[in-house]
C-alpha cells in the first residue's frame, strides 16, 4: 500500500484556498480585500489566482501566506471547450503565456517552482479521455464552490474515479474559484472551500512540498479528523456527518450511514484485497463533503 497518510505526518494544519479571483482579472472586488476576508474566514493562505496574470500583493502579516498563481486556459477538449489550468506557488510573476496548450502551461508553471492543477473538469465538460491525455499536474479540482453555486457543476468526484479506476495517481482539492459575486439566485462564493495542508511550517516551500506528497486532505464542510490502517482495516473518524464513504473502483468499497443515530462520526472498513485505490469521504447534515486523498495498492486482485 502507498499512502501519504497527513494524519500520522509531523507538522501543523493550514487552511489555504488555491483558486481565487480579484478586479484584476473577472473578480468583483481588489486584492486586498480579497485577502482581507480569507484572512478573517481564518485562512492560513491564498492564492490569488486571477484569470492570465499574476497578481502580486504585500502579504498583510507573517503568519498568513500569498502564493503567486494564475489560471490559463486555451488548449481544446474532446468536446470543443477550453481546458483551464490552475498554477500556484510561483517563484516570479510576469507575462503568462497566451492560449496555451496544456503541456505549455505545465510546462511554464514548473519552470518557475509551481504546481499545477486541472481545474473544474465537470465545469468544463471534460471527460476521462480529456484527463488522461495529459500527465505532470498534480489532480483535479474535486470540488468547486463557484461552479456549484453557479450551475451545479462544482462536483467532479467521478471524473476523479474515472481516472482512478485507469491506474492514474491524482490529488483532489477543493477551491473556491471565489469571484466574490453575491446574486439573488446563490449565496457569496468566498470562504467556503478549503485544502487542508499538514506541513512543517507555513512557508511556500513547505505548503508546495505537502501538497506533492498529497499530504492534506479537501472540504466545503465537515472535518476528518483521523484515518489510521492497522492490517486490513482502515479507520476513519470525522465531525459529525450523514454518511462517510470508503469509495474505490467500480463496485469496490462500502459506505456508512447514520440511519435511526442524528449522525455518524466514524467507521471502519474492511480491505478486500481487491482495491486498486481507496479513498474517504463524508457528507455533512447540510449537504457539504470532504474528501480525502486516496492510498494506492499495486497487488490488487
Amino acid at each position: 500500500m502507498d499512502f501519504a497518510n497527513p494524519f500520522a505526518a509531523p507538522g501543523q494544519w493550514y487552511k489555504g484556498n488555491l483558486h481565487t479571483h480579484t478586479s484584476r482579472s473577472d473578480g468583483i472586488i481588489e486584492p486586498k480585500e480579497v485577502i482581507g476576508r480569507y484572512r478573517e474566514a481564518s485562512y492560513d493562505f491564498l492564492a490569488l489566482s486571477d484569470h492570465n496574470t499574476v497578481t502580486e500583493a504585500p502579504s498583510p502579516s507573517d503568519d498568513f501566506l500569498l502564493l503567486l498563481a494564475t489560471e490559463m486556459n486555451g488548449d481544446r477538449t474532446e468536446v470543443g471547450e477550453e481546458y483551464h489550468v490552475l498554477a500556484f506557488g510561483l517563484t516570479e510573476g510576469g507575462p503568462v503565456p497566451e492560449a496555451p496548450t496544456v503541456p505549455e502551461a505545465i510546462a511554464w508553471t514548473r519552470e518557475r517552482g509551481g504546481e499545477a492543477v486541472i481545474a473544474h473538469p465537470a465545469w468544463s465538460g471534460l471527460v476521462v479521455s480529456d484527463l488522461l491525455k495529459y500527465d505532470g499536474h498534480l489532480g483535479v479540482e474535486v470540488f468547486n464552490t463557484g461552479c456549484h453555486f453557479e450551475n451545479a457543476k462544482g462536483y467532479s468526484a467521478a471524473h476523479w474515479d474515472d481516472v482512478l479506476g485507469r491506474s492514474r495517481r491524482m490529488w483532489g482539492f477543493a477551491v473556491d474559484d471565489c469571484h466574490n459575486r453575491l446574486s439573488p439566485n446563490h449565496p457569496l462564493d468566498t470562504a467556503r472551500a478549503w485544502t487542508l495542508v499538514k506541513a512543517r511550517q507555513l512557508t511556500r516551500k513547505a505548503i508546495l512540498a505537502a501538497l506533492r506528497e498529497g499530504l492534506f486532505y479537501s472540504s466545503w464542510g465537515p472535518a476528518i479528523h483521523e484515518i489510521a490502517v492497522s492490517g486490513d482495516q482502515v479507520y476513519v473518524r470525522t465531525s459529525p456527518v450523514k454518511e462517510i464513504n470508503f469509495v474505490a473502483q467500480r463496485w469496490c468499497g462500502r459506505s456508512f450511514f447514520a440511519k435511526e443515530q442524528a449522525a455518524v462520526s466514524e467507521a471502519t472498513y474492511r480491505l478486500s484485497g481487491r482495491e486498486q485505490y481507496l479513498r474517504v469521504e463524508c457528507r455533512d447534515i447540510e449537504g457539504r463533503w470532504a474528501w480525502s486523498n486516496p492510498m494506492f495498492f499495486a497487488e490488487a486482485t
